[in-house]
């Protein structure tokens, strides 16, 4: 299965590559850099001032990547997975919105909602995975539910898990855990070491 691989803001390809790795699946990832500058990173958009999400132009980033030229034309061909972690969530939830015919599914990261009362097209049962931090000092408590239920209301299949955990990815492998067994219900894949 094809994997589009988005890492978070300050990040790297790396750090999303070896999550999908991690999972011990048989996954072909690509894993763009994001085309800005950020910290000692980067990230796939830039935040307003006061940190929130300019929405207009995330939807216009995410129309463009896709496009001859832009970040992401090779892989518009083929029905993907989505993972994204924190901001590279976000740019995929954009993603789906934009086009949601090129995507198999998405799992999500440490997510936020695009805006309070934003509506995602038609999304037919697309299976997608979110997975938040219980203390995320990064994220509102109410984030990832508002996200689910904006996915749920476009009729996507989506399940919501909350860990014990902050912002960053589980140290105890439990992102891995939960990934991997949605992968397996919602894909059938088997893991590596059991094929």
């Amino acid at each position: 299965m094809k994997v589009l691989g988005l890492h978070g803001s300050s990040g790297h390809p790396e750090s999303i590559e070896r999550f999908v790795r991690e999972l011990r699946f048989p996954l072909d990832a690509s894993c763009p850099k994001g085309p800005f500058a950020d910290g000692a990173g980067f990230t796939f958009f830039r935040r307003d001032a006061d940190f929130g999400i300019p929405a207009d132009d995330l939807l216009d980033l995410a129309r463009n990547s896709l496009t001859p030229g832009g970040l992401l034309p090779n892989y518009v061909n083929d029905k993907l997975l989505l993972v994204g972690f924190s901001s590279g969530a976000i740019f995929a939830t954009a993603l789906l919105a934009v086009s949601p015919e090129c995507f198999a599914g998405a799992i999500l990261l440490r997510p936020q909602p695009i805006r309070e009362d934003f509506a995602f097209p038609e999304l037919s049962l697309k299976p997608i995975l979110i997975i938040s931090g219980a203390h995320d000092v990064r994220r509102q408590p109410w984030h990832a539910a508002q996200l689910a239920g904006q996915l749920s209301d476009a009729h996507a299949s989506v399940t919501h898990r909350v860990l014990d955990v902050g912002h960053g990815i589980a140290s105890d492998g439990s992102d891995h855990s939960l990934a991997s067994a949605w992968l397996a219900t919602h894909f059938g894949l088997a893991a590596l070491d059991e094929a």
